[in-house]
């Protein structure tokens, strides 16, 4: 005699129970692969002409949200524009870049290193930041109108970019031409306030987003209202 089991106070038999047993989806394992990509970099010596560092801006920029990137300076600094073009890749890039001095960090090479998302320093890493040192050629009045205009540029350039990581009176000493050195105690400590202070500055341009857009939907709401009436 088959063994019966009672399901709703119905007497079934072992072999008519299978019928009654539904899969249960959320005991199933879904895969799914995930391309991840880890890149280092080492962005050492003076930095060059931007030609020399076309692959790293491109890898940047076809990066995907889970790739990671690694820039590890060693470098006195160079080339300004070259910076520039590094740094418009990591702000444009889908990927994590993270700033690790193995040594030293020096001019430009900061400010590529403060514009990476997370940051580390070896034990004996130091930075050092000035102002830009340039030589340019021409008749008196066009070197008068050059320098005026960098003068101009870079101290603006330097007060976005050392913002949060410099105090107000040490950017002025910058400006002034000064040069400023810290060690890596310094550079880690400081780098704690930097990084609140870049939260700050991101949540308040998000702010300020949300209140264009709505003022732009308010307005266009408007508009449509006005033309009904009429």
């Amino acid at each position: 005699m088959n063994k019966q089991r009672t399901l709703n106070n119905t007497k079934l038999d072992d072999s008519d129970l299978d019928m009654f047993q539904i899969p249960n989806q959320y005991q199933r394992l879904l895969r799914k692969d995930i391309v991840h990509s880890y890149y280092e970099y080492y962005l050492n010596g003076v930095i060059g002409e931007a030609d020399q560092y076309i692959e790293l801006i491109s890898a940047l920029r076809d990066a995907s949200p889970t790739d990671e990137f690694v820039i590890r300076i060693n470098s006195e600094g160079g080339d300004l524009a070259t910076a520039l073009a590094i740094i418009n890749a990591i702000k444009e890039t889908q990927a994590h870049v993270v700033g690790f001095i193995e040594h030293l960090a020096a001019s430009a090479a900061t400010l590529i290193f403060l514009n990476c998302h997370s940051w580390g320093v070896a034990e004996d890493a130091e930075m050092m930041m000035h102002t830009s040192s340039s030589f340019y050629g021409g008749k008196e009045h066009e070197q008068f109108s050059y320098v005026s205009f960098a003068r101009k540029k870079i101290h603006k350039l330097l007060k976005r970019h050392y913002s949060g990581f410099l105090s107000v009176e040490e950017i002025d000493r910058v400006l002034k031409g000064e040069d400023i050195y810290l060690d890596s105690d310094e550079i880690l400590e400081r780098l704690e306030g930097f990084a609140q202070y870049q939260k700050e500055l991101y949540l308040a341009e998000m702010e300020a987003l949300e209140k264009e857009q709505n003022a732009v939907v308010d307005a266009t709401v408007t508009k449509k209202k006005k033309i009904l009436m009429s």
